[in-house]
């Protein structure tokens, strides 16, 4: 059985969150893929995101940044390269923190994203895997696991 929320896993040094939603895996799959559907709920909340390049592929692009609403902090900008994309049931992606001018920096974070279709709607399960334990504990620490949710929540009110 699949259950809503957040797993670290110290051995693999995985963070998955998930959530369930009451609406068709390609409506889902759609808000994922969408770069005017992403921009309207990821990232936490009080936080918005502007989707600069979204090319849903192997070896596409994701760039987008994120910025707190409050202007507290100025805008993180990432770009994510896809891996594996099979439509309406996973994506997986790298990304890494970049530049302004879009360059990427530092170690990326693998993430995979799978969808799966239920009854009553849709299951989206997120993978983080991170490099080592320092770096999954500091994500933790960061407050990552909560984000996530905060954009899975925000992303229920779309769908």
């Amino acid at each position: 059985m699949t259950t809503d929320g957040i797993v670290i896993d110290e051995q693999t040094n995985t963070l998955t969150i998930a959530r369930s939603y009451r609406a068709a895996v390609d409506r889902v799959w759609t808000a994922w893929t969408d770069p005017a559907a992403v921009a309207r709920w990821w990232g936490p909340h009080g936080w918005t995101t502007t989707v600069e390049q979204m090319d849903v592929r192997p070896g596409g692009q994701w760039r987008f940044s994120m910025a707190p609403d409050d202007g507290s902090a100025g805008p993180i900008h990432i770009v994510a390269t896809y891996g594996e994309v099979r439509p309406r049931e996973q994506l997986s992606y790298v990304d890494r923190r970049a530049t302004a001018d879009w360059v990427a920096t530092g170690e990326g974070m693998s993430t995979t994203v799978a969808f799966s279709a239920r009854d009553t709607g849709t299951h989206v399960s997120i993978t983080a895997v991170f490099a080592d334990h320092d770096t999954l504990q500091q994500a933790v620490a960061s407050g990552m696991g909560e984000g996530y949710q905060e954009a899975l929540e925000r992303l229920g009110t779309i769908l």
